[in-house]
C-alpha cells in the first residue's frame, strides 16, 4: 500500500512540475484548465485507453490530445508505452 501511495504521489509531482514549467493546463472534472490535477484525475482519463494487436501490428485506440499531451509530459517511458515518439 505505502509503495502504490508513493509511485501516485510521484507521478502527480512529475505531472504538476512539467504543467508548470510547461505553463500548460489539462482539463479537470468539470472540463475547466487546472495546473495542478489529481493523479486520480488523470488515470481516469486513461481508463479508456486499449492497445489493439492486430496480427504483428499494434495500435492505441481511444488516445486523444489531451491524452497524448499528459502522457508528453510524463517523460519518455511513458511514451514509450504508449506507442508515441
Amino acid at each position: 500500500m505505502a509503495l502504490t501511495l508513493l509511485v501516485y504521489s510521484l507521478g502527480q509531482r512529475k505531472l504538476r512540475a512539467q504543467l508548470a514549467q510547461a505553463d500548460d493546463t489539462v482539463l479537470d472534472q468539470k472540463q475547466r484548465p487546472t495546473r495542478n490535477p489529481t493523479f486520480r484525475w488523470i488515470l481516469q482519463k486513461f481508463q479508456a485507453i486499449h492497445l489493439v494487436s492486430i496480427g504483428s501490428s499494434q495500435q492505441v485506440s481511444n488516445l486523444s490530445e489531451e491524452r497524448s499531451k499528459i502522457i508528453r509530459l510524463l517523460g519518455f517511458p511513458t511514451c514509450r508505452c504508449y506507442l508515441l515518439n
